[in-house]
């Protein structure tokens, strides 16, 4: 797909990953590019002016804490995007919660951010990720889903056994579990699925869980901008760049659907009747 002219959205877009690959992106020349982030313009504005001088930039800012916020935030994506969208990477994530907590919407805090608001942010920009033309969802996902079980009876942690590292996992497990299903709902021919491991990348998110080390932001940016741009089968999970075949978990059917209808009910206060 060709990033130059494309209306582009990106979460999570103003540190680590997320901050490197908006610039990547930008550089490539979007006709549009849609970044988000939980700070006030204010807090980002050396970011946004750098990212202006080389495209169309809006900024809109969310709290990813919060499901109402998330549902306004697709508003707002719409009203940014009247041509519709070219793609859409969900990008935004948080490390572990030291300590389970549990957000104002009564989810464990990891999972939310991590997976239940992207998926309603995409859930409710589905159809106009594309819109009569095929689109690209990128979702960004980690290796350490691989050690992760879905645990569909305690996704909010009440039992035993709370980690930052494991909610970590689970909730990058469902991400990968969700992209396998998607691409099995939608053509190719109007929506192009993708779930992306971009590195294990030395910035706050991975050192607030692991030890420090890892390669630079901008390796990780190249490696999303990458598969962004490339032709591959729908559903395809990658490691950094290579296809790699996702946890065995992500491709149960029955996980699938079993996870599905388990979004579904968690998120119905905040979405309308007909997706829910």
């Amino acid at each position: 797909m060709r990033v130059g002219g494309s209306t582009i959205v990106l979460t999570g877009a103003t540190s680590g990953i997320g901050r490197a690959t908006a610039q990547s992106i930008a550089a490539a020349g979007p006709g549009r590019l849609v970044v988000h982030g939980p700070q006030d313009e204010a807090e980002v504005a050396e970011l946004i002016g750098g990212l202006s001088a080389h495209a169309d930039v809006v900024y809109l800012r969310a709290d990813y804490g919060d499901l109402a916020d998330v549902a306004r935030l697709a508003a707002d994506v719409r009203a940014a995007c009247p041509g519709g969208i070219d793609v859409l990477v969900n990008n935004a994530a948080r490390p572990g919660a030291p300590s389970r907590t549990l957000t104002g919407d009564g989810h464990e805090a990891t999972f939310q951010v991590n997976y239940l608001a992207p998926v309603l942010l995409t859930t409710l920009l589905l159809d106009t990720v594309g819109a009569g033309r095929p689109g690209r969802l990128v979702n960004v996902a980690s290796a350490t889903h691989y050690s992760a079980s879905l645990r569909l009876d305690d996704l909010t942690w009440s039992g035993n056994g709370y980690s930052p590292a494991a909610a970590y996992a689970r909730s990058k497990l469902a991400v990968v579990t969700w992209s396998c299903r998607l691409a099995t709902r939608r053509p190719r021919e109007t929506l192009d699925v993708v779930s992306i491991h971009p590195g294990v990348i030395a910035t706050g998110l991975l050192h607030a869980m692991f030890s420090a080390g890892g390669d630079s932001p901008e390796y990780a940016a190249a490696n999303l901008l990458d598969v962004v741009r490339r032709d591959h089968d729908n559903g395809t999970y990658y490691d950094e760049r290579r296809p790699a075949t996702p946890s065995p978990v992500a491709l149960d059917a029955v996980a699938q659907e079993l996870l599905d209808e388990l979004t579904r009910r968690a998120l119905a206060p905040v979405l309308p009747a007909a997706t829910a």
